[in-house]
């Protein structure tokens, strides 16, 4: 079979995420393809040729404008590098233009409008943030709109020298070229302006500018929003160490400003998830959205099981054999013991995904970055955990903090966060895994020699690197690996 010819005129294909890390002082970009998780670590002239590359040159032309640039190289090693490149699926296709919209569907006249839907906010809870957290420091992707990144660049010039040039201190969120969302770059894992060394700092665009100088999605962190046709649920991402210090302190910022009361109150550039009309429940059974929803609520107000991991692998076994029952609740509150071997497999495909992204790290991460030493010790926790007596006796202990498990299952439920790629009894077994292994990360974290705050709270850590940085695909492995089994 022969190759598939070049473009005429390459880009980057909008599926590849490029990303720019200073890594002890040393600049790299590096590729990640979102379609298969792979990445490519490039040189600084290598993303030269890259940024020219904006799908109105041919490579001879791509050569010149790079050049003008500083990153000079001859036609011949400009054309095998896009070649590799297009080899490895990472250039957009000849006639490839912007993805369409997916099309809105025709609203029912006599429904109500969704501007209108009230703004449910997940109750008892408000934020106390000490700058210790890992929100700023964990991430690769922290998106500023156009104007967010015209105020950074002109509130803090000197920030990798990104005054007069955007293209010093942003990528674009997705291909070569620039487009309606930047990414800034990363220092050793953490956002270029963050100051502080370690576990502390404070965001510099902040203390500059107020909190209004920060990025969207900084000013709403926490927060996600999900419109459910009947009211718009906000709940928290329980994945900064913050989150789980704010349980139970009243006095804190509120998710949202509570003079907002409906859907049409939100700012227009918040991404608002809408759940689907039929939600999948179980491989071959689903549910409709209101009911699910109905559902949702009567689990909300349920009597937490005396150990959450136990009561959510009953729940999806439950929702596998009844579906939405109220029987299903029950057996959720009175959990039999987790079986270590109904876990295992999940526990041995995280560890599987945690080991390989533990190499690649190892290849080009700082040994500062949390996200680097994070993978490591759920990669050494998920290990340690296949040995059958040292999980049962994990399981047979008390958890070390129930309520932070119960807090992090009550704002799952309440902001549908349990719905997503998976089935919902999927997911219910995934969320178990995870509550296991967080139990067992402070062993390792104390192992290595670790103080970094974010130990201070595994749950948040563990959701953090899982939905971050990819790891969450274990899933589909352990659902995988059951079937084969």
């Amino acid at each position: 079979m022969s190759p598939i010819a070049l473009p005429a005129r390459p880009r980057l294909a909008a599926h590849v995420l490029a990303r720019r890390h200073l890594v002890g002082g040393e600049e790299r970009i590096l590729l990640h393809d979102a379609r298969t998780g792979e990445l490519l670590q490039l040189g600084a002239r290598e993303w030269g040729l890259l940024s020219a590359a904006d799908g109105t040159r041919d490579v001879e032309g791509i050569v010149i404008a790079a050049a003008r640039e500083g990153a000079p190289a001859r036609v011949p090693a400009a054309q095998a590098f896009f070649v590799q490149l297009h080899a490895a699926g990472l250039l957009a296709a000849e006639d490839a233009g912007e993805e369409a919209a997916p099309a809105t569907p025709a609203r029912d006249p006599g429904a109500r409008d969704p501007r209108e839907r009230p703004l449910d906010v997940l109750p008892d809870f408000s934020l106390h943030c000490d700058g210790r957290g890992s929100c700023c420091r964990i991430y690769a992707s922290i998106l500023f709109d156009p104007e967010e990144a015209a105020r950074a660049r002109a509130l803090r010039p000197e920030v990798l020298g990104g005054g007069a040039r955007h293209e010093r201190a942003f990528t674009p969120e997705r291909g070569a070229w620039p487009c309606a969302a930047s990414v800034v770059a990363v220092r050793d894992g953490r956002c270029a302006y963050l100051e502080g060394e370690g576990g502390a700092g404070r965001c510099s665009l902040h203390a500059t500018g107020g909190p209004v100088a920060k990025p969207l999605g900084c000013r709403t962190f926490p927060a996600s929003f999900v419109d459910d046709g009947e009211s718009v649920r906000i709940s928290v991402a329980v994945e900064c160490a913050c989150v789980l210090a704010s349980v139970g302190r009243p006095g804190g910022a509120p998710l949202v400003d509570p003079r907002l009361r409906a859907r049409g109150d939100l700012d227009e550039r918040i991404d608002v998830a809408t759940l689907p009309d039929r939600v999948a429940l179980a491989p071959g059974r689903a549910a409709a959205r209101a009911e699910l929803v109905a559902w949702s609520r009567r689990l909300a107000a349920a009597a937490p099981p005396p150990d959450v991991a136990a009561g959510l692998f009953a729940l999806a076994a439950a929702v596998e054999a009844e579906g939405l029952t109220g029987g299903a609740i029950a057996r959720f509150e009175r959990p039999d013991p987790l079986d270590p071997a109904a876990l295992a497999p999940w526990l041995v495909a995280l560890h599987r995904r945690a080991a390989r992204r533990a190499r690649e790290d190892a290849a080009w991460r700082s040994e500062r970055d949390l996200a680097r030493r994070a993978t490591q010790w759920i990669a050494a926790a998920t290990f340690a955990l296949a040995e059958p007596d040292l999980l049962a006796a994990l399981l047979l202990s008390p958890a070390p903090a129930p309520d932070r498990e119960r807090f992090t299952l009550r704002a799952a439920i309440h902001g549908h966060r349990l719905l997503g790629a998976l089935p919902l009894s999927l997911a219910l077994r995934d969320r178990a895994a995870r509550l296991v292994v967080a139990r067992a990360l402070p062993l390792f974290c104390a192992e290595a020699g670790a103080d970094d705050p974010a130990c201070a709270e595994p749950i948040a850590l563990v959701e953090a690197m899982l939905r971050g940085h990819g790891l969450d695909a274990y899933a589909f492995d352990a659902v995988d690996g059951a079937r084969g089994s």
